[in-house]
């Protein structure tokens, strides 16, 4: 069976690593669309609402392969759902109470349009379709924001010292400064890919053994 990576988990070349490969299409599409969106005017955008749908999408794999992975439930049958597995760990984490609130608040506006993406499809007074009209780019950059916010939290819990955020690594552009990193469009550098993701993946294993 291939082995699937968790933050801490011994690394080889040939691991597979979902919820970074996940975060890395985020990224890469974010500042594709960021871009777009300094040469054109945000009107004016291509296919604005797939590549926000597509963006969530990748936000809501990551998170859900991250959390899964550190925190698993390895005596059930069905893995806990998003929102169970982040009240569990903020829970467990050190942040305060008042980033707790908000970031479970932010979760559930979260799971709401992630919910409608995976179920998508005409529904009761079209609730998808509506939840999916509501989608903005203010909406994804506030999503991109949480999603950062909890990868921090979870390496900060596995004691991942030599990094200090997921941001670092997998660089999003900004909406106000895309200009500030031009050349950096596919969101991360691989050479940087290549030397961190090792630190990334070393030991949760034996940590929750211990």
């Amino acid at each position: 069976m291939i082995y699937y990576c968790r933050l801490g988990s011994p690394a080889t070349e040939v691991d597979t690593n979902l919820q970074l490969y996940s975060l890395q299409k985020a990224a890469e599409n974010w500042n594709d669309l960021v871009k777009s969106i300094e040469m054109q005017g945000l009107d004016h955008v291509y296919q604005l609402k797939e590549r926000l749908v597509f963006i969530l999408s990748c936000f809501g794999l990551s998170l859900g392969q991250l959390l899964g992975q550190n925190f698993p439930s390895p005596d059930k049958k069905w893995m806990d759902q998003p929102g169970s597995l982040l009240g569990n760990t903020l829970t467990r984490s050190h942040i305060d109470q008042q980033k707790r609130r908000y970031l479970n608040r932010t979760f559930h506006d979260f799971l709401q349009y992630y919910d409608s993406l995976r179920h998508f499809g005409k529904n009761m007074n079209e609730k998808n379709y509506r939840t999916i009209d509501k989608l903005t780019i203010q909406e994804i950059d506030r999503f991109r924001r949480m999603t950062i916010e909890i990868w921090d939290i979870v390496i900060a819990m596995n004691d991942i010292e030599e990094i200090r955020s997921i941001a670092d690594i997998v660089l999003f552009n900004d909406l106000a400064e895309q200009s500030h990193f031009e050349g950096q469009g596919l969101g991360y550098t691989s050479r940087r890919v290549g030397n961190i993701i090792r630190t990334l993946i070393r030991t949760v294993s034996t940590q929750m053994e211990e």
